[in-house]
């Protein structure tokens, strides 16, 4: 048995008509298989969670494990990994339709519905990837698959949520271009912050005149630029993308560098790895967790949870 959640609307309305795609394929194999939409049935989170309390004896169980494909992007995804109430005995797969597509390409998942299907009807070595988790101060916590961060990428994040431009764009299959105008205009508009910074339990760092810092579970967000492009998400560590101390102007000029992972090697531009981080902010900051809103914080902890999501 398959447990699909679709996201219709996703991708600019893409999710619809790749669900049609997909539906023919599993009835062309007598595949069995239940769907849930968000939106109909509820949210993406809620449908995760319902799905995850099915219990392997009932009929509707398989074998030892629960095999859940989401049909969306990595907003969806996002929802499904914080309303899995257990990751044990599941194996989760994607069908990618969104805009951005950070997991789909972390993970190797082709863009073309069938090859994406096939791979998940076809596999037979499935695999454990880590996940990252933040933990606020009222002791709750989130997942995130792809990345997580504050300034610049998570401002960013906010205003396209809101973009209208976004939502144009998706239909003509442009969605990323919301990212990199957006990105221009906020950087010169934002105020950098002053970072104090504990990796993996050590003394604290002090990073003035941050610009952002970017928690990376795979190596690329926002549409594919590469912020840490050694990142591996079966380490059991999450890298470290952060851009302090530099000139605004300097940094738009090596936005192209950052997209095609070559920043590295400039001033300003750090890239580390840590098991675990927790930052600490003079004025509370906008966080993002794979492009999604996750609040504003002056307290937060980062983490990798090893091995966490078996994935096809």
């Amino acid at each position: 048995m398959y447990y699909f959640i679709v996201n219709q609307t996703g991708g600019g309305g893409r999710g619809k008509w790749t669900w049609k795609k997909v539906q023919k394929i599993l009835a062309g194999k007598n595949i069995e298989y239940k769907v849930y939409f968000t939106g109909d049935d509820g949210s993406a989170c809620d449908i995760a969670k319902q799905i995850s309390s099915i219990n392997m004896g009932d009929s509707d169980g398989v074998g030892k494990k629960k095999n859940l494909v989401v049909v969306g992007g990595d907003g969806t995804i996002n929802e499904v990994l914080n309303g899995l109430e257990s990751f044990d005995g599941l194996r989760f797969g994607l069908v990618p339709t969104g805009s951005g597509n950070d997991f789909a390409r972390g993970i190797g998942i082709p863009k073309n519905t069938k090859k994406a299907l096939h791979r998940i009807l076809d596999s037979k070595s499935p695999e454990k990837i880590d996940l990252g988790r933040v933990r606020y101060d009222d002791g709750s916590s989130r997942y995130f698959g792809i990345s997580s961060g504050v300034g610049l990428d998570a401002i960013v994040c906010k205003k396209a949520l809101k973009s209208k431009m976004k939502k144009f764009l998706n239909k003509l299959g442009l969605g990323q271009a919301v990212y990199i105008l957006l990105t221009i205009k906020t950087l010169f508009s934002m105020k950098t912050e002053k970072l104090r910074v504990s990796f993996d339990g050590g003394a604290e760092q002090i990073f003035d005149k941050t610009i952002f810092m970017a928690m990376m579970n795979f190596r690329a967000e926002g549409g594919g630029v590469k912020m840490c492009p050694d990142a591996k998400s079966d380490d059991g560590k999450l890298s470290v993308c952060l851009v302090h101390g530099v000139k605004k102007f300097q940094t738009f000029f090596l936005l192209p560098f950052l997209m095609a992972g070559k920043h590295g090697k400039f001033k300003g531009f750090e890239l580390l790895e840590c098991r675990n981080a927790e930052i600490n902010f003079d004025t509370p900051q906008t966080l993002h967790l794979d492009g999604e809103y996750g609040g504003e914080v002056s307290h937060v902890r980062f983490e990798s949870v090893e091995n966490r999501l078996e994935i096809f």
